[in-house]
Parts: C-alpha cells; sequence; structure tokens
C-alpha cells in the first residue's frame, strides 16, 4: 500500500483517510483504540472485532490474531464489540453471553 511502518500506523493513516472522506467510524482491532482515540478524538465509532473471552478458551480453526477481550475493546475505546464464535461455540451461549457482559460492564466503570 505505499506505506512503511507498523499495523498500528496503517491502521491509524486509513482511520484518518476514512474520517476525512466522511465515514462515521472504523472497524479496528482493539489494540488500535487507544492510539486511535488519543490521535483522533471521540468523534467517530470504533467498533471491535477479534473479541474472545476473559477466560482461555481455544476456538477451533480460530482465523483471529489480533484479538482482546470484551473489558479490554471498551477500556481501549471501542464503542461497540463483534462477538461470534465464542457464542456460537459455547457449550452454553447463555452464559458466555452473560460473562461478556460483565466484561463490558467492569471495561465502563473502568
Amino acid at each position: 500500500m505505499g506505506l512503511s511502518g507498523t499495523i498500528e500506523d496503517l491502521v491509524l493513516v486509513r482511520a484518518k483517510r476514512a474520517l476525512s472522506l466522511g465515514c462515521d467510524g472504523i472497524v479496528s482491532s482493539g489494540l488500535e483504540a487507544p492510539r486511535l482515540r488519543d490521535a483522533l478524538g471521540d468523534n467517530f465509532l470504533i467498533v471491535t472485532p477479534g473479541i474472545r473471552p476473559g477466560q482461555n478458551i481455544e476456538i477451533p480453526e480460530d482465523d483471529q490474531k489480533r484479538i482482546v477481550t470484551a473489558q479490554d475493546a471498551i477500556i481501549n475505546g471501542a464503542d461497540y464489540v463483534v462477538v461470534g464464535r465464542p457464542i456460537s461455540k459455547a457449550k452454553d451461549p447463555v452464559a458466555a453471553v452473560e460473562s461478556m457482559q460483565r466484561e463490558i460492564r467492569k471495561g465502563l466503570a473502568s
């Protein structure tokens, strides 16, 4: 893409471009959310996929590499989290949702 530097640098450049073109927000790993908030403020949305539970559970054939917990995503500046397999592959999906909701509440209280 003609940019040298880190993944974080590329994400920031693309986020700035998206916002300058009128986008309301971006999709970003929770790992980049703090830098995005620091550099760009609070006037856009950050949607964070790759959410995994605080407990160490394995998800077969997991393709997400840049993961964070729901709590960390919120603390880092995400407005919304996207959770799929940790719920759909859970033995008890309702318990998985409730656990993630507790994590989010802790993140909001931080």
